[in-house]
């Protein structure tokens, strides 16, 4: 969709800011060739600048991704064009803004507001209404829209965002993390904004609800956007949806539905241009710390021109009478790539017809619903299935966060109601899906010592135990730093870095990797990975990554309305795409061209290549090992279980 004709919807020229209010901000552009020089940038120093320079067009009708390492800018360039940098977050400022034909640097945050709608990267900060109603009324009621147009919009938004049969009194802090991500959404287009802005907006999504998302994302910018939804009532049919789209992802599924890309490296653009044309160009990517499209990665490192960006299109490029493919044999069915999951054959956790129900305005709901599983010391097994189908919950019994109303779980042979949660904790890390819920020391430094202080660890071995979490989680030069005033990506590895510093024998992820780019994602699972299989350190995941759970774990666990409905070796879950897509999963992509060319070649009943480097293998390239790094630290992974 070129915006040229249309005119350009938003305008930014040396726009330089630093949280920091006295900062000295650098006196013009840095050299973005020379970027890797300027020792004193530090994406994750909020003392620094953290837009540095940063000149960029946004055309009217176009959908643009802005991607780039985790703490790089992209969420506050995001907030530069609503007005609320620099009219809302204090900080140090400069530059030119013009938003819709609005000077976005002096406007009110509340005048943009009816203009350009905005999806926060931490969307349970956006959600305080007593009911789903309430929250999508919220900004037609500020905007002062008249009350008999409210009710159609709030109809049609909770019909696009996928959530008409929610019950419109439910208090939001009750939903799941996916339905409040969703309902932020609804009441985003609910205000029937010209203008959109989405930080991560699948970043707590199932498969299925990312590709929900992510079709609503590509449609709204359509000619009609809501078809059938239009109810043909002033006001609510009449809008057409937001013209044009801005938005911050690290995940490559979402960025390829849009026309333009941004990759941000030190605080300015580094490339920007069409989807063909940046998310084929590797150097550009690795440079700017963004993961490789699967395929892209494969004929990159086969060392064939011109690569693809689809599977469809590689499977027709892969049709080459040089090319052969020999897909992992049986013998590699309970092995993952990163070598991880080899069990002692004891058993760690028994769940014996566990039942968990919550009690709600309308009765009591069963999360949980007679599980039985046994999980092996040593093992990585993840834990998967759609929003809501009960991961979560499961998982906070492995650590007597939640006791069964029913049933048993035993730890080593003891039932967990017997321990303390001392006892349970000095073995047993759980990082949370929201790091808000974990953190609540004034320091990073305070924060994650609290753990092992707690445990009677001090002096040496306490300061060790600290300092190299941190450094893992790559946030050394800001123990200092007060958590709340990171970035929700930050914050996350804070909370990582916590449960590490305890080095326990065991730890519980729900959504480890949210807000973390495609560097620090791998660094992280790669550690645990080498603890799992250095130091058998048993390790649990429930996820929606389903890249993470093909190269990471041997065994995979499929939960739906509370139920085991499959657990199994890995490849041979996402052999079976057809029971994928029942269960509302997507194999990531190196599998799904891994079982398109086994279909091509007449191998339907192979097992699947897991990830990047074993379809390398499969078609004669050369094979990877665990941990294999190519070309320089920043090459660590692609999106999707791309890894080396």
């Amino acid at each position: 969709m070129s915006g040229d004709a249309d005119g350009i919807a938003a305008r930014l020229r040396d726009v330089v800011f630093s949280y920091d209010r006295d900062a000295d901000l650098p006196d013009g552009p840095t050299d973005a060739e020379s970027a890797d020089a300027a020792a004193d940038y530090d994406p994750d120093a909020r003392g620094g600048a953290v837009l540095r320079g940063v000149d960029l067009d946004v055309y009217r009708g176009e959908v643009v991704v802005v991607m780039g390492a985790s703490g790089g800018g992209k969420s506050t360039l995001l907030r530069t064009l609503n007005a609320l940098i620099p009219g809302f977050i204090r900080g140090t400022f400069r530059g030119e803004v013009d938003v819709l034909g609005y000077d976005a640097t002096t406007a009110e945050t509340s005048d943009m507001a009816e203009r350009v709608g905005m999806v926060l990267q931490d969307y349970e900060a956006q959600l305080f209404g007593t009911s789903v109603e309430a929250e999508v009324a919220f900004g037609p009621e500020n905007l002062a829209v008249p009350v008999d147009e409210i009710a159609p919009r709030i109809d049609r938004a909770l019909a696009f965002a996928g959530l008409s049969d929610l019950d419109r009194r439910r208090e939001p802090s009750g939903l799941s993390g996916g339905q409040k991500q969703r309902l932020v959404f609804a009441g985003v287009l609910a205000m029937h904004p010209e203008f959109v802005i989405l930080d991560e907006p699948t970043s707590d999504l199932d498969p299925g609800g990312t590709r929900d998302v992510l079709e609503i994302v590509s449609s709204l910018t359509d000619d009609d956007p809501f078809g059938d939804l239009d109810t043909g009532t002033d006001g609510a049919g009449s809008w057409e949806g937001p013209e044009t789209i801005v938005l911050v992802t690290h995940k490559i599924e979402e960025a390829l539905l849009a026309d333009r890309a941004v990759l941000l490296r030190e605080g300015q653009v580094y490339r920007d241009g069409p989807i063909e044309e940046v998310f084929t160009d590797v150097e550009a990517l690795r440079s700017s710390r963004v993961a490789l499209p699967p395929v892209v990665d494969v004929f990159d490192r086969l060392g064939l021109a011109d690569p693809p960006l689809t599977v469809e299109a590689a499977v027709e490029r892969v049709r080459d009478p040089e090319l052969e493919w020999s897909p992992p044999g049986p013998e590699a069915a309970g092995h993952a790539p990163a070598g991880t999951g080899d069990s002692s054959g004891e058993i760690e956790f028994e769940l014996a017809d566990v039942v968990y129900e919550y009690d709600t305005d309308r009765g009591p709901v069963r999360a949980v619903d007679g599980v039985s599983l046994a999980i092996e010391r040593g093992e990585t097994v993840a834990i998967v299935g759609h929003n809501g189908s009960g991961k979560t919950t499961l998982a906070k019994h492995l650590n007597g966060l939640f006791d069964p109303d029913q049933g048993a779980v035993r730890w080593r042979g003891e039932d967990l109601r017997g321990l303390s949660m001392s006892e349970i904790g000095r073995q047993v890390g759980f990082v949370f899906q929201n790091p808000d819920h974990q953190i609540f020391e004034r320091t990073v430094r305070d924060e994650v010592a609290f753990g092992p202080e707690n445990f009677g660890l001090a002096g040496e071995e306490l300061d060790r135990r600290v300092t190299e979490a941190i450094e893992t989680v790559e946030l050394d030069g800001l123990e200092e730093a007060d958590p709340f005033n990171l970035s929700k990506g930050q914050r996350q590895r804070v909370a990582l870095a916590s449960i590490l510093a305890t080095e326990p024998e065991v730890i519980i992820f729900d959504e480890p990797t949210t807000g973390l780019d495609a560097t620090q994602q791998a660094r992280f699972m790669d550690l645990v990975a080498r603890l799992n299989r250095e130091e058998g350190l048993t390790v649990v995941m429930v996820t929606h990554d389903m890249g993470s759970v093909a190269y990471y774990a041997p065994r995979t666990v499929v939960m739906e309305e509370g139920r085991v409905v499959a657990d199994a070796p890995t490849r041979e879950v996402f052999a079976d795409e057809a029971s994928l897509a029942e269960w509302q999963l997507r194999p990531p992509q190196p599998v799904a061209l891994s079982n398109a060319l086994s279909r091509t070649f007449g191998r339907d009943d192979a097992l699947p290549a897991l990830s990047v480097g074993e379809v390398v293998e499969s078609l004669g390239g050369a094979a990877a090992g665990p941990g294999d790094r190519r070309r320089g630290t920043d090459d660590t992974a692609t999106e999707d279980g791309g890894r080396s």
